[in-house]
């Protein structure tokens, strides 16, 4: 995958966007209605394939003039345009034209007209928010007697508010009038009610609203609806403040034993919310209390006819904070509830699995939502012993803990949410570690050896990665791998024995790669590396028979999942051999045609190693691997990293053989000189390539990243010694979980204003001059979570008499290109006419010299202004008409929040004329 790509194509260019919007305008003003429609139905796709602000503000303007001269069923499928394009209104800079145009229909004499104006104000409140026009014309639709206009008048005040809290002061009484009067349909006073939550940053507001709420939800003729309306306001006006008191705690606790679900859910919520203080443990909590545990137990009784699981853990937590603040020395009554709720979710998932044929039939069967209830179940017991500070109850929630561990690892990984239950696992080991009782949940793991669960296989490898497995445990999976390996020899294994085997593998070999205080070295991990080798041995030496074979691997090879676990585990610790071995061994039919080249470049890769001590064999294969990999990259763009550190380990390969040898010879002959400083160039852009890649990719493991700045050590050492004294000899090539799975990068789009890409005219400059450009994009982030915290992006921008060479799969060019960029000038992008001397504007100083741009993110859109000065070609020539062909070279990073620099890309270069004549 590259790390930054900029579109090339014609469709992709500013021009084609604008001819798309001009078009989209003609059909607009066509003659039918469905063309009309249709058209007007473009818009968010052209906002969503060309983000930019000229054209976004252009094209809504052009919709606010058809909003005016249209009928009201345009005027309905323009409002909803404005609906879904809302995120793009704040690019937009003609914000007060445009609400003139929506305002002239809003003073018009048609009612239907008016509630589809209220409806487009409130679908673009984002920036009609701020304009007293817009409140005072809502405002003013309140007075109508059309029960439509009055609902939209109501729904526009609720988005207006969103962004403009302060005009909740001017539409106050008016609100409260229309809350409080009963002839008022309930769904709008609910609506009503409900936008006078944003009163809250007002304490004299919000002060008034609490008392009114309160009133509400007393008042005996109050509807239902009405009451949840006046729950939720109540809840928003409390929260931010903490003020919810014991009188206000006993009103809402009233709601516990409501009918209504929505009710019970909204108390509860708001009693979750609430912290006893010192000042109420004199009031009686007897009231509180018993509704509470009325409710739980009404829950429990056989005769209830759907068991309420959420609103029961809410209530269960809200006891279980009432007993901690009266610090209660006997067995808590939300312990037990607590573990009755465990201990129920964990027998029902047991019973689901138990009356399963297989593991087949549990993912058929509705298996998640009874997942979903143990672990929620066991975070409230893992909740309920933190809240209540008792020491005696962590034992008991860390057996509660390793048994729904042991229950997950029952299921197929696929059989449930991924995400979910990754969180789960890692919330409860993190939990475990904390409070000290982590030796329950690493003894359960012996258990849980023979599952086929990927999640619980990847929290095992990464609680041994980190090295809190005990002894025990690592000899007893020793012992098994010893005692197992030895039946593949000639039979095949049962399922869990064969599963067992490979994840105790697995486990071991990530044990030994734990951190340690002494040398960052891997231990000895003979027994686990000796079974793979043995294992493959047996596979590579059986019978030639396809069926034969495949019968094997089926009922003693590793799992699929188990196996890129393995891959980079041997990897990792330097085991070649056994990787070269294990990638022969697998079934690659069953494979798609992509996986087995990749694999063959693996194993390809693995053999080089193996033959380290013979440079030209370990070239040639190296070669070899790197060509699969370029083909791969080139049918999909997802190993650009596998390439750029395998040709750094070929790149280091070379350059210490050519070292050894130089120092072997000991020659005193020119040419021996002139070799040491070829060296020293070879070692600068092999120094300049591993910066390239540490700084281009934000997500690399820190084994990959560890590697490469031992790399980077070496190589500093050859240059500082010539080559000819001596240098650090480099680390062993151990790359980690990044290899063999590319790192998540954001990518960049960038557009230029003015565009600088070649159209039918070249830019031109005045020589001397300053060329003034800006630089604007957008950021695309994938599913995975970035290690870093993002503040800003960093443009680099250089004047070359060279285009852009190479691609962004090219590493030699990425290296060089951001070597420039790295030792760019800062300047502030508040200023850009800073002193010549910034850039020198000498004919010989001004190429290839970059000056560096920051701006900052406003969501994922930036604009960086910049400048570049432009040479004195009169001081270079003689004569005064003279032109010259350049390239601005432009480069994009970001900036993390620890000021950190990251050259993702992407880097682009654009033609320019440089003249003396132009004007």
């Amino acid at each position: 995958m590259a790390l930054s790509t900029q579109p090339a194509d014609a469709a992709h260019s500013s021009d084609w966007a604008f001819k798309r919007l001009f078009k989209l305008e003609s059909e607009c003003r066509s003659s039918t209605l469905a063309a009309q429609i249709q058209a007007i139905g473009q818009f968010p796709k052209l906002f969503d394939q060309f983000p930019f602000p000229t054209l976004v503000g252009s094209a809504f303007l052009k919709l606010g003039d058809l909003f005016c001269n249209s009928p009201n069923s345009l005027r309905y499928h323009i409002a909803r345009v404005f609906a879904a394009s809302q995120h793009h209104l704040p690019h937009t800079a003609y914000a007060e034209e445009l609400l003139r145009r929506i305002l002239i229909v809003l003073y018009s004499n048609d009612p239907i007209a008016r509630v589809l104006a209220l409806r487009l104000i409130g679908n673009a409140s984002v920036v009609f928010a701020k304009f007293p026009e817009a409140q005072h014309g809502v405002l003013l639709r309140y007075q109508s007697s059309h029960p439509l206009e009055v609902a939209a008048a109501v729904h526009t005040t609720e988005s207006l508010l969103k962004y403009s809290p302060e005009f909740l002061s001017v539409v106050w009484e008016t609100v409260i009038a229309k809350a409080s009067d009963t002839s008022v349909l309930d769904s709008v006073r609910a609506q009503l009610i409900r936008s006078l939550r944003h009163a809250a940053p007002n304490l004299q507001l919000s002060t008034l609203l609490y008392d009114h709420c309160c009133f509400w939800m007393d008042q005996p003729g109050s509807t239902i609806t009405v009451k949840e309306a006046a729950l939720a306001a109540w809840k928003a006006v409390i929260q931010p403040h903490n003020e919810l008191k014991h009188v206000d705690a006993e009103r809402v606790s009233h709601f516990v034993l409501h009918e209504l679900r929505s009710m019970r859910c909204a108390s509860l919520a708001l009693l979750g919310t609430w912290r006893p203080k010192r000042s109420d443990l004199a009031m009686d909590f007897d009231g509180i209390k018993g509704r509470l545990v009325q409710f739980i137990e009404s829950q429990f009784q056989p005769s209830t006819s759907s068991f309420d699981f959420y609103c029961t853990r809410l209530a269960v937590m809200s006891l279980a904070r009432i007993e901690a603040s009266y610090a209660i020395d006997a067995a808590p009554q939300s312990w037990v509830f607590a573990e009755s709720l465990a201990s129920t979710a964990l027998q029902a998932f047991d019973s689901l699995v138990s009356t399963a044929t297989s593991v087949a039939n549990v993912c058929e069967l509705s298996t998640n939502a009874l997942l979903h209830d143990l672990v929620y179940a066991t975070m409230l017991v893992v909740n309920i012993a933190s809240t209540l500070h008792l020491p005696e109850l962590l034992p008991s929630a860390a057996a509660t803990v390793a048994s729904s561990w042991r229950a997950v690892s029952s299921t197929a990984g696929h059989a449930c949410n991924r995400r979910h239950v990754k969180r789960f696992l890692k919330t409860t080991w993190a939990w475990c570690n904390r409070t000290g009782t982590q030796s329950a949940l690493a003894a359960s793991l012996d258990s849980m050896l023979e599952t086929t669960n990927c999640h619980v296989f990847d929290a095992a490898i990464a609680i041994a990665l980190r090295g809190k497995l005990d002894d025990s445990f690592i000899a007893r999976c020793a012992q098994l791998i010893e005692k197992s390996i030895c039946a593949t020899s000639s039979d095949g294994m049962q399922s869990h024995s064969r599963h067992a085997l490979w994840n105790s593998i697995a486990i071991l070999l990530a044990h030994h790669l734990r951190p340690r205080a002494g040398p960052n070295q891997p231990s000895s991990n003979k027994v686990p590396v000796d079974a793979v080798i043995k294992w493959c041995t047996t596979t590579v030496t059986r019978d030639c028979n396809a069926e034969n074979r495949e019968w094997f691997y089926s009922s003693s090879g590793p799992p699929a999942h188990v196996c890129q676990t393995l891959l980079y585990l041997l990897a990792a610790g330097g085991n070649w051999q056994a990787l070269d071995l294990l990638v022969k061994s697998l079934p690659l039919h069953r494979f798609s045609t992509d996986f087995q080249e990749w694999f063959g470049a693996m194993s390809l890769l693995a053999e080089a190693e193996c033959l380290l001590d013979n440079t030209d064999q370990f070239l040639t294969l190296i070669d070899s691997s790197l060509g699969i990999l370029r083909v791969l990259n080139n049918q999909c763009p997802r190993h650009t990293f596998q390439i750029f550190i395998v040709q750094i380990r070929k790149e280091l390969a070379g350059l210490l053989d050519d070292c050894g040898k130089h120092r072997a010879a000991q020659s005193v002959h020119p040419s021996a000189l002139l070799f040491a400083r070829l060296q020293i160039e070879r070692t600068r852009e092999l120094i300049a390539q591993v910066n390239f890649v540490l700084d281009a990719f934000l997500s690399v493991d820190s084994i990959t990243r560890s590697w490469l700045e031992g790399v980077l050590a070496t190589l500093s050492s050859i240059a500082l010694g010539n080559a000819s004294t001596g240098f650090a000899l480099p680390p062993s090539f151990t790359p980690g979980p990044s290899f063999f799975s590319m790192p998540p990068n954001p990518v960049i789009d960038i557009q230029t204003r003015p565009n600088l890409e070649a159209g039918e005219a070249t830019v031109v400059a005045a020589s001397g001059s300053q060329l003034h450009v800006i630089v604007e994009g957008f950021l695309q982030f994938s599913k995975h979570k970035l290690p870093v915290s993002l503040r800003g992006v960093r443009v680099a921008i250089w004047l070359s008499q060279r285009p852009k060479q190479g691609s962004d799969r090219d590493l030699l060019s990425c290296a060089n290109y951001n070597l420039v960029a790295r030792n760019a000038k800062n300047q502030s992008t508040g200023d850009l006419a800073y002193a010549e001397d910034a850039s020198s504007s000498d004919y010989g100083d001004c190429w290839d010299v970059a000056l560096a741009f920051d701006a900052v993110l406003d969501g994922n859109y930036f604009a960086c202004p910049c400048a570049v000065t432009m040479p004195q070609l009169g001081a270079e020539y003689s004569h005064h008409d003279v032109t010259v062909s350049a390239h601005i070279h432009v480069s994009c990073a970001l900036v993390d929040s620890s000021d950190r620099v990251w050259w993702v890309g992407p880097h682009c270069s654009y033609p320019l004329t440089i003249s003396t004549t132009v004007k």
